[in-house]
């Protein structure tokens, strides 16, 4: 490459030395605005070649809308040259030949000559690695702090449930206690079957905390999931649940549908969703559970059911840990398995919504935006969206 420009000499010759070598991509400018140098790291960053941007000015590297703002800046700096770095505290961005921007810090140095030219040494950081560690370090706290959130939230909500058992066990303990001092064997025998039940809840509503805060706090490892396939691998763990209930399962999801997702918690997610449906299925209804691919502007995946059902009022309360519409004794479990699947799509970027009335099924939604990266994550890949 060459300095094209009338005025070489032996002190511009050697700054193209210079800046030859150098990692950064550097520019030599004239008062004028014309290119009259770019190095090779130039031509890697911008995608042209030297020849295509010598002679030219610098708003082809510029994008379209802040040309005007350039062009300010430009005369500014000609009214008052000297070293400044630009992009520090706000963004700014460079234009590619292909048409894409990316974020760039800018150091511009003014060069003068002994006969008085004046000459612009433009220095441009593409900084979209510092940019890309800054968002993940934002999302990271963000997330952590949503995290923070929800395990206080389940700590006080386990905390208080577990205070039932508990005073279960203690008080039924002083009633063993009295009978087996007046010779009782009977009470003593049914209050021991409180006890050991009682325990059995707490144990359980503390092997779901544990559960709860391991998922919450586990960094999200993002890979491509085909929709349909890991649908199908769960509903063959149910099978023999299938089998039993009579259940009937529909899966309309195209086989070219693919999301960007944790697969643990993707998988855990659909497995609590079809565990729910079928533990509150109606009593002489057959069930039926659908999968289904819906096609809005987001991609939507539903789970529906003919189940019993619930009011609409409860529509976000099912979601809360711990929270439950039915008594333990009709309906066993920790009632965390929604609250896990709306905490999944959180960390996502998801949202999970739920719609029912009561005796009429339920169906819960979960709302896939379209390239949009899920937050704290560590990925493989950058976009959400079905194929």
């Amino acid at each position: 490459m060459t300095l094209e420009t009338p005025h070489m000499d032996a002190e511009l010759e050697h700054m193209r030395m210079i800046v030859e070598s150098a990692f950064a991509a550097r520019f030599l400018v004239s008062g004028d605005d014309r290119i009259l140098y770019v190095n090779q790291a130039a031509e890697e960053m911008f995608g042209y070649r030297a020849e295509e941007l010598v002679g030219g000015t610098v708003d082809v590297l510029v994008p379209q809308p802040v040309r005007p703002g350039h062009a300010q800046l430009r005369n500014g700096f000609l009214d008052d040259p000297r070293r400044v770095m630009i992009g520090v505290d706000r963004e700014i961005h460079g234009l590619r030949k292909n048409g894409t921007e990316f974020p760039i810090q800018v150091g511009l140095a003014p060069i003068k000559t002994d006969d008085g030219r004046l000459y612009v040494a433009v220095t441009i950081f593409d900084i979209s690695h510092h940019k890309e560690i800054e968002r993940q370090l934002v999302e990271r706290a963000r997330e952590l702090g949503l995290a923070n959130d929800r395990l206080a939230r389940f700590a006080y909500i386990a905390s208080h449930d577990l205070q039932e058992p508990l005073r279960k066990i203690a008080a039924f303990a002083e009633v063993i206690k009295a009978a087996l001092a007046n010779g009782n064997v009977g009470e003593a025998d049914r209050a021991s079957d409180v006890v050991r039940m009682s325990a059995l809840r707490a144990r359980e509503l503390v092997e779901g905390l544990l559960t709860y805060s391991r998922h919450v706090s586990t960094p999200l490892e993002l890979e491509e999931l085909n929709v349909k396939e890991e649908i199908e691998a769960v509903v063959a763990d149910f099978s023999e649940l299938i089998r039993q209930t009579n259940a009937k399962i529909a899966i309309r999801i195209p086989p070219a549908a693919k999301v960007l997702a944790d697969k643990p918690q993707f998988v855990r997610c659909m497995f609590n969703l079809l565990s729910n449906a079928i533990k509150y299925r109606k009593p002489g209804r057959d069930l039926e559970i659908v999968f289904e691919a819906g096609d809005e502007a987001d991609f939507q995946l539903s789970v529906a059911d003919n189940g019993i059902g619930f009011e609409p009022k409860y529509a976000e309360v099912i979601f809360e840990p711990l929270k439950r519409l039915h008594s333990f004794s009709q309906y066993p479990g920790a009632g965390i398995g929604l609250a896990l699947c709306k905490s999944m799509c959180e960390r996502h970027g998801w949202r999970l919504e739920a719609q029912s009335q009561l005796d009429l099924g339920a169906t819960f939604t979960l709302t896939i935006p379209i390239a949009k990266a899920p937050p704290g994550a560590q990925e493989r890949s950058r976009r959400l969206a079905p194929r």
